[in-house]
């Protein structure tokens, strides 16, 4: 998964937003990119291969009717970046998951018949029916967002919380670092930890022994 700093080199960099710009209307080739935006092939080719690198564009190939098979980028299926800014809390990542559709219908059998009229059912794709959907589906996605700003704000007072609550326990400074970067960073890999410290890791795993030892873990 890309850091948060892999994620910001990217959108801080012109030509690859442009890139993903375009990308975001339809897939293109490396040529394509190149003439639209007036910028070498061999520079091109290295933003791909940067973005390509951290599972934000995915590369297929298509046959043509006359001469080679020709490379297309797009972004990838299914994937998110978020950014995530709040009191106590500054995540960003890049993160690429498949839709469980049987839970959603499970949960929102609504939700299936506009699946159905979308997908299947030709007979129905009269414009007035699709815009009633549309107007629905932007609705419904108000509510979710809605919902998503309550979570969200609920996860950073929690945080907050728990960070109030380890300076309040009897443990070591660096103690208390390693269980911050283990509850709310999630981060669990002593080398990892120490690199995020800037310490050595066997004082990492010196601390999660004496966290053990005390039961906070």
């Amino acid at each position: 998964m890309a850091t948060a700093e892999e994620i910001f080199d990217i959108l801080g960099n012109q030509t690859r937003r442009m890139i993903l710009e375009m990308l975001a209307t339809s897939p293109c080739y490396t040529t394509e990119i190149a003439d639209r935006l007036e910028i070498g092939q061999k520079a091109i080719n290295e933003h791909l291969r940067i973005m390509q690198e951290l599972g934000l564009i995915d590369l297929f190939v298509l046959k043509q009717k006359r001469g080679s098979p020709r490379k297309y980028f797009k972004i990838k299926d299914n994937i998110r970046m978020e950014l995530f800014v709040a009191p106590r809390v500054f995540d960003a990542s890049i993160k690429t998951e498949e839709i469980d559709l049987e839970s959603i219908f499970e949960r929102y059998p609504e939700y299936k018949k506009f699946y159905e009229d979308i997908k299947f059912d030709s007979e129905i794709r009269a414009i007035g029916r699709l815009k009633e959907n549309l107007d629905y589906l932007k609705k419904e996605l108000a509510e979710i967002d809605n919902a998503k700003a309550f979570i969200e704000r609920s996860i950073s007072e929690t945080k907050e919380q728990i960070l109030i609550g380890i300076e309040e326990l009897s443990l070591s400074e660096i103690d208390k670092k390693v269980l911050l970067e283990m509850i709310l960073r999630e981060t669990y890999d002593p080398e990892k930890i120490a690199n995020s410290l800037n310490i050595d890791a066997n004082e990492v795993k010196e601390s999660i022994q004496r966290l053990k030892y005390k039961g906070v873990l």
